[in-house]
């Protein structure tokens, strides 16, 4: 059991939300209310008690509550966050036991079982989310990550339940320059930093992020680093030209689920021929430097995945790769688990004409983030998607949830002034029968 529920992730990462709380997984959203950047330090944190417990918990063989999206994914042979974190610390899982004792981080392990889960190293992995300022109100986001759906929700939450009004407007912590030049100075005491990922909001839209890659460059610390951020794709900023060549690497992931104009409507209000401009602009800047490695971020919902195989050929066509994030789980009535009959095997159906059409099989695949390798990852992520299409299980309120489907997609539409049948007429029938 302990190789399937071990995670290295606490001995190295560490991840600091939108308001400033800080959270030990990147794939996990708990945040420690009681540990705030305001007056706690990334060290402080790193050994604070919710860190010192989770990692005795790993080490006992124990499944924590809070890493269930992993282990859901994990159960349909999905890539997931955990299997990322132990090959950073060179454990393979098809080789769990030899190559747990071989680990570079085993000794760290050892420490922290014999000190009361002390760690004795420090984060070289860090996901620093900006704040939630965006110029996006993607139907399946919330107001803690977009600015637009924090003034959104306020009108929503009058029209359904299913909308939270938040009582307090978000912290957006980097705005503070004091805590900023804080974060900043506590960065630059690390003898190393192997990769920070940057989230907002719209990151290309906050000047922090712009301000931590320039104090890092000045500090001479940023040609160790690697850095990634993933952007809405609606913004294109030069600011970004002027770093790129003075990082080890930058990752920018693209978050896009479908080429047509579906995503007009789920990524309100983008356009989709803006964002397909700017993802040229992005390969363009690709070519002329070798460090700069593209992805696009998907993750489809219950509509979004009709369209997924043509987003996949776009793909093909362009040389990019596939970054497929966590499976959609909230909100819980856009997940791909409400999908009506039909419409599932119509989308398995797309599936396996993609995977016989470019003969497309599986390989054991950890770090995706290979020139080499793209068409390898593209191919690993359609079939996972198709996997996941074929095995899982539907929620036991399916169809609550998929009445509060419609009652989502109406509450938007009153502000909008559209409808999704425009976008998705496939499901037309299937919309109808709850209520549309």
């Amino acid at each position: 059991m302990f190789d399937k529920t071990f995670c290295s992730s606490p001995w190295f990462h560490i991840r600091l939300t939108y308001g400033g709380n800080f959270e030990y997984c990147r794939w996990s959203y708990r945040p420690d209310r009681e540990h705030n950047i305001k007056d706690t330090g990334i060290m402080q944190y790193y050994n604070s008690e919710q860190m010192k417990k989770l990692r005795l918990d790993f080490l006992d063989g124990k499944m924590p509550k809070s890493c269930s999206s992993c282990y859901y994914e994990q159960s349909f042979d999905k890539l997931t966050g955990r299997i990322r974190q132990l090959h950073k610390s060179a454990i393979d899982v098809e080789n769990f036991p030899l190559t747990f004792r071989s680990s570079p981080h085993y000794q760290m392990f050892l420490h922290s079982y014999n000190n009361n889960g002390i760690g004795n190293y420090y984060p070289v992995d860090l996901q620093i989310e900006l704040g939630n300022i965006c110029n996006s109100g993607c139907i399946m986001c919330g107001p803690t990550l977009s600015s637009k759906l924090e003034k959104d929700y306020k009108k929503l939450s009058k029209i359904s339940t299913l909308f939270q009004d938040s009582a307090n407007k978000i912290n957006n912590w980097s705005q503070d320059k004091t805590l900023l030049e804080k974060l900043i100075l506590e960065l630059n005491s690390f003898p190393k930093i192997q990769y920070i990922h940057f989230l907002g909001g719209e990151t290309l839209y906050q000047d922090a992020f712009y301000d931590i890659c320039d104090q890092l460059i000045e500090n001479n610390k940023a040609k160790e680093i690697i850095i990634g951020t993933t952007t809405n794709g609606t913004i294109y900023n030069t600011k970004l030209e002027k770093l790129i060549s003075h990082f080890k690497e930058v990752h920018l992931g693209i978050s896009i689920e479908t080429v047509s104009n579906l995503n007009d409507y789920i990524r309100y209000p983008s356009k989709i021929q803006n964002v397909l401009a700017n993802i040229d602009k992005f390969l363009e800047l690709r070519n002329k430097n070798n460090n700069l490695y593209l992805s696009l971020r998907i993750t489809p919902n219950v509509f979004t995945i009709f369209e997924l195989d043509k987003l996949f050929e776009f793909m093909i066509e362009k040389n990019i790769t596939a970054e497929s994030c966590d499976i959609l789980v909230e909100p819980s009535c856009l997940r791909m688990e409400l999908l009506p009959k039909d419409i599932r095997n119509e989308i398995i159906t797309k599936f396996e004409n993609l995977i016989h059409k470019y003969q497309l099989t599986k390989t054991h695949l950890v770090n995706e983030r290979r020139k080499d390798l793209i068409d390898k990852v593209i191919a690993n992520t359609i079939i996972d998607y198709n996997s996941f299409i074929k095995k899982y299980t539907q929620p036991k309120d399916i169809e609550q949830q998929r009445y509060n489907l419609v009652e989502w997609l109406k509450s938007f539409e009153q502000l909008r002034n559209n409808s999704i049948l425009d976008y998705a007429p496939r499901y037309e029938k299937f919309l109808r029968s709850y209520n549309y």
